[in-house]
């Protein structure tokens, strides 16, 4: 199952993948007000939301774990505008860019999948480069869509978790409900 529908023209409804990132203040208030916030935008609804888990830093080791999670939306929004507001959710939260990659953040929100979007720009890749990769976006995408297939690729989120953890990845232990 992709997430492909009737077309990809302006005003299509579209399923998204956004990934929730943090590990500065009160995280899960955080991504329950993105989600919520996200639901709100125009022409967008929330299909599915995967568990909360927690997962070590990835860059700095000087930083507390954080918490991820991945929400599913179906979207009028084309993914360059959609990347846009969710930029300014992210700053409603508290979230500064610096020039520290991976550092301590309140709010990452990650355009994972936009339909079977596949582009490039400066300001942009779909599918995500680093989602194959990353264990805390994998197991969270599992519970909301694991039949996804990477349009690159053709593997589905399932097999890519399968993937990680026949490479001796291990699952993130003890997801909770938000």
């Amino acid at each position: 199952m992709g997430m492909k529908h009737a077309g990809s023209g302006p005003g299509k409804e579209l399923a998204a993948v956004i990934a929730l990132g943090g590990n500065i203040g009160d995280v899960k208030r955080h991504f329950i007000g993105a989600r919520d916030m996200i639901a709100a935008l125009e022409g967008t609804r929330l299909l599915a939301s995967s568990r909360l888990y927690r997962s070590p830093p990835m860059g700095p080791q000087e930083q507390p774990d954080y918490l991820n999670a991945v929400i599913l939306i179906q979207t009028r929004l084309n993914p360059l505008p959609l990347l846009h507001r969710m930029q300014s959710i992210e700053l409603q939260f508290g979230r500064t860019r610096n020039k520290q990659r991976w550092g301590e953040r309140t709010l990452d929100l990650d355009l994972i999948a936009h339909d079977d979007t596949r582009m490039q720009s400066p300001e942009l890749t779909l599918p995500h480069p680093g989602m194959r990769e990353r264990m805390f976006v994998l197991q969270p995408m599992c519970d909301v869509l694991p039949d996804w297939r990477d349009p690159v690729t053709g593997n589905t989120a399932r097999d890519m978790l399968q993937r990680r953890v026949s490479t001796g990845e291990s699952l993130l232990a003890e997801p909770e409900d938000w």
